[in-house]
């Protein structure tokens, strides 16, 4: 039971980060439309996307392990799901800049606030 509520404490924990993410991104939406235009929006939204899409891949990856697994599965998951993590990344910037049209400033700093929130989400709880 102990460690049913484990795995509840985490998945409960990821919830939250990716909830927070979500409500910076479309903080960074709208500051972003008020104060610049709509393709500053879009691309705050495209980086607040980049950041979700990778944290929900992440999470995914680590309770793959599931709950009560040996420590050596569970770290094994997290190098993997880490290094998939920061590809995955770097493919979905790359296919931004290319190809969707995007301003940069937006879409790293929508990023960045979004990784950020991930952070202090888990510094917090």
């Amino acid at each position: 039971m102990v460690k049913r509520q484990q795995g509840m404490g985490a998945k409960r924990t990821i919830k939250n980060i990716i909830t927070i993410q979500f409500i910076v991104t479309l903080l960074a939406i709208t500051l972003s439309l008020i104060l610049v235009d709509v393709k500053a929006a879009y691309s705050a939204g495209v980086g607040g996307g980049i950041s979700i899409i990778v944290t929900l891949y992440f999470a995914n990856k680590v309770f793959s392990a599931g709950v009560g697994s040996p420590a050596a599965s569970v770290a094994r998951m997290f190098y993997i799901g880490e290094v998939i993590k920061i590809a995955l990344t770097v493919i979905l910037f790359s296919v931004a800049i290319l190809w969707l049209n995007v301003s940069f400033l937006p879409l790293f700093f929508t990023y960045v606030a979004t990784l950020l929130a991930f952070w202090l989400v888990l510094l917090l709880n």
